[in-house]
Formats: C-alpha cells, structure tokens, sequence
C-alpha cells in the first residue's frame, strides 16, 4: 500500500474522504489526516516517505498552495493534489508551476477520484517493480473495471455504456466486450443489479415513496419500475416492503 495524507478544513469533507471512500481499492491507505495545512507540514518533516498528499486549497493556518510550494520545494517526489470549491485559474497555473499531480473541483466525484488514484498506483507499480507484459496487461484491465464500477454507483440514475467508455477513452463496444469478460457479465445486466440492489435498500427506509426511488434509480415511470422489480426479484416493491424486505 502507497501512503495518503489528507488535509481539509472541513470536518464532514475531510470525514467522508478518510473514511467512506474505498482507498485500499487504489492500493493506497491514509496515514492520517489535518484540518490545516501546517499541521500536515509539520508532520510530512517527520515523515518524508509519503507517497501522496490530497489537501484542500483553502484552509486555516497554512493553505493549501502555501503546504504545495513547501513540498514542491523539500520533497519533490511526493505526489501532491489540490482539491477547491472553485474553478479558479489562479489556483490551476499554481498548480502547474508546483508541478501538482491533478488539480480536482469539489464536489469530488467517486469515479474521478478513483481513476485519478489507479492512474498513478500504475505509474508507482512500474517504477517499483516492473511487471511483465501480461501482469501490466491484467492490472490495468482491473482498473478499467473497478473505475466503470465506481462511476456506476456514482450515476445510478443516469449511467450509461456509452459514457463510461468516454471516462475510460475506450469505445463502447470494446468496453462492453471487456466489461463481460472481466466479469462474466453484461454493463446493462451489472446497471441493473444495482439498481435493484439500491431500490431494495429505499424500500427498507418507509419514507421513501415508490415514486421517488423509481426517480432515483433511474426509471421515470413507476409503473416501469415496479415491472422492472418484479421480473428481476418476482415480487413487486410494495409486496418487497411490506413482507420487510426479505426476497423469496
């Protein structure tokens, strides 16, 4: 596993990064995390064989540009990422003159913060132990996978083949092909299990309406979706709340 330090003034930002997103898939792991960027600084002089650094641009204390420039200078080999709430040109040359490694817009989007971590594990992976044709080969189809998966959970309601395969610069047939391959099935028949995997969860919950999950996941008609549950559970939502949420 790589090492991470995060850096975000904003605890409930900063919680659902360390916390809820699944950095292990990436093959890194956070070491810890700071509201201000002098209190990464002073532990980064500690710990100068940190893999990477995700910090917020605008912070207490010592911002994020300020923590940028101090790594730019001292510790060039950390791979640093700046995240901000604006599109900000100013904060984009920064970044360009510090040599940043990507420059991300809140809200931080699952896929994107996915594919950007896999994209340099490679990188890292190469330099550190050079794999053979084939391992290289499997590593970055795994990554193609797990990156169309996050983007799925991502837009549940609105995902399709042929953006997916525009996030990953492939064509849609050829992602389709490797879709199935990599996981013995079809992108439409993976949507669809996640979908109804979703639904089931809002059905558990009684404030949310039938309408409104169909909403949700995707289907703006509920009759669509109510058709669409019951061939792929064989029972209709309300049967599946109403027996509380337990499938035949």
């Amino acid at each position: 596993m790589y090492s991470l330090i995060i850096a975000e003034d904003d605890d409930n930002i900063r919680s659902g990064l360390v916390h809820l997103f699944p950095w292990e898939e990436t093959g890194f792991t956070v070491i810890r995390d700071f509201s201000n960027g002098q209190a990464a600084w002073n532990y980064i002089k500690e710990h100068p064989d940190t893999t990477a650094v995700l910090t917020d641009v605008r912070m207490p204390v010592m911002d994020g540009l300020e923590l940028t420039r101090r790594l730019f200078e001292n510790f060039p080999d950390i791979q640093v990422f700046l995240i901000s709430g604006y599109q900000d040109f100013t904060y984009a040359q920064t970044a360009l003159r510090y040599h940043v490694r990507d420059f991300l817009v809140k809200p931080l989007r699952h896929h994107m913060l996915m594919l950007t971590f896999l994209k340099l594990k490679e990188e890292l992976d190469r330099i550190c132990a050079p794999a053979s044709e084939t391992e290289r080969s499997n590593q970055y189809y795994d990554q193609i996978i797990r990156a169309v998966k996050a983007y799925v959970m991502d837009h549940l309601r609105t995902a399709t083949l042929e953006e997916a395969a525009f996030l990953t610069h492939l064509s849609s047939s050829y992602l389709s092909r490797l879709f199935r391959g990599q996981t013995g099935q079809s992108f439409s028949d993976y949507l669809l299990q996640k979908r109804m995997e979703r639904a089931c969860s809002m059905l558990t919950d009684a404030r949310h309406k039938i309408y409104e999950i169909s909403d949700a996941i995707g289907y703006d008609n509920p009759k669509n979706f109510s058709r669409a549950f019951r061939n792929y559970y064989h029972l209709s939502p309300r049967e599946y709340r109403e027996g509380g949420g337990k499938l035949p």
